[in-house]
């Protein structure tokens, strides 16, 4: 097959410290290799679940308790047993402060075409290791890493709040948020199969298109 016709590009809303967006990006991966003759074109958008965090970023147990109360123990336990049916080791105790994600989302938007691994890296990083990725360390090391200059940083915090604007424009709320070949939309972390036919219909537009 034509690779033009193989490629779908997929939006995906979602925020860093979103569990069932780690998990929502583990399905549609495997959505992607099930279905063998698709390849995807992922463009992360920046959504955030706590627009009013503070920069500091709050205590875990404090944020777990408010959001939660005390059913906060139970929902994280049965994440992390979704997590590891993907393949995911969610290790939450590890976890000790709730972060102020924008700034983390600014670097992946700034990172262009390596956006992709630092967004995978920084999931990996913040529920598997528990790293705090608002910290000036960690973030010093993936500019440096990636080499992501000033000028990039200042015009993907644009492309970052046009992001946020977009997402209340369309009133998502829940996230991950899933839009395939600007055509059809997935809210929600579903199992890879329920990704199947929407591949199967963005293929047989482009069929269609390039056949026109």
């Amino acid at each position: 097959m034509n690779t033009h016709k193989n490629l779908i590009r997929v939006d995906i809303f979602s925020d860093i410290i979103c569990p069932w967006c780690y998990i929502g990006w583990k399905r549609i991966d495997a959505a992607a290799k099930m279905h063998k003759h698709v390849t995807l074109d992922i463009a992360w958008r920046a959504f955030l679940l706590n627009p009013t965090m503070p920069e500091t970023g709050m205590d875990r147990q404090a944020y777990i308790q408010a959001k939660f109360g005390q059913a906060g123990a139970a929902f994280y336990d049965r994440i992390a047993d979704i997590g590891q049916q993907v393949g995911i080791n969610f290790n939450f105790s590890a976890i000790t402060r709730t972060p102020d994600s924008k700034p983390a989302h600014v670097l992946i938007k700034a990172a262009g075409k390596d956006g992709h691994v630092i967004k995978i890296k920084m999931m990996a990083d913040y529920f598997e290791h528990g790293i705090d990725i608002s910290t000036s360390e960690y973030q010093n090391m993936i500019i440096a890493d990636y080499h992501i200059s000033s000028d990039l940083i200042d015009l993907a915090r644009t492309q970052v709040q046009a992001d946020l604007e977009e997402a209340s424009m369309m009133d998502i709320h829940g996230v991950p948020y899933i839009i395939i070949d600007q055509r059809w939309s997935v809210s929600g972390a579903h199992p890879p199969h329920a990704f199947l036919p929407l591949f199967d219909a963005a293929l047989n537009a482009k069929l269609n298109t390039f056949d026109a």
